[in-house]
């Protein structure tokens, strides 16, 4: 494992995006767990959006800093060139669960509302990036 620093981007677009669908799935298991605290579901569904969103940046060769906030991301793509659905303006709600929501102290109280519009955005958006994006058993490993 890399120290801090010396870290280094992934190379792969389908190793970011491999990271997001495993975040998502967390997401989307961690739901209704009792022992699970929602703020760790939504961490669990940024991440899924924020290494979706990076997958394709790489994809197409577009550089970005590294950042949690979702909606930079976005406005890193559309700026590129590429055309974002209209569901993606929503987007913005993912980014305090990616640092604040994950400590004890989070300043507002994450209701199973929260828990289901970060999994529903998140899975919109690892969506896209998976049709965006060949599997490397198509020959799209990069």
């Amino acid at each position: 494992m890399k120290t801090p620093g010396n870290r280094r981007r992934a190379e792969s677009s389908s190793g970011w995006l491999a990271h997001a669908v495993s975040d998502l799935s967390l997401a989307r298991l961690g739901r209704d767990h009792p022992e699970i605290l929602r703020e760790q579901v939504c961490f669990h569904a940024q991440q899924a959006a924020e290494k979706a969103l990076k997958a394709v940046l790489v994809e197409r060769k577009i550089g970005f800093p590294l950042i949690h906030d979702i909606e930079a991301l976005l406005d890193i793509a559309e700026k590129a060139g590429l055309e974002l659905p209209p569901e993606f303006a929503e987007a913005g709600f993912l980014t305090p669960f990616a640092v604040e929501a994950r400590y004890p102290g989070y300043g507002e109280e994450v209701a199973q509302t929260d828990v289901e519009e970060a999994i529903r955005l998140a899975g919109t958006i690892v969506s896209w990036a998976v049709s965006l994006i060949p599997s490397p058993s198509e020959g799209g490993a990069r």
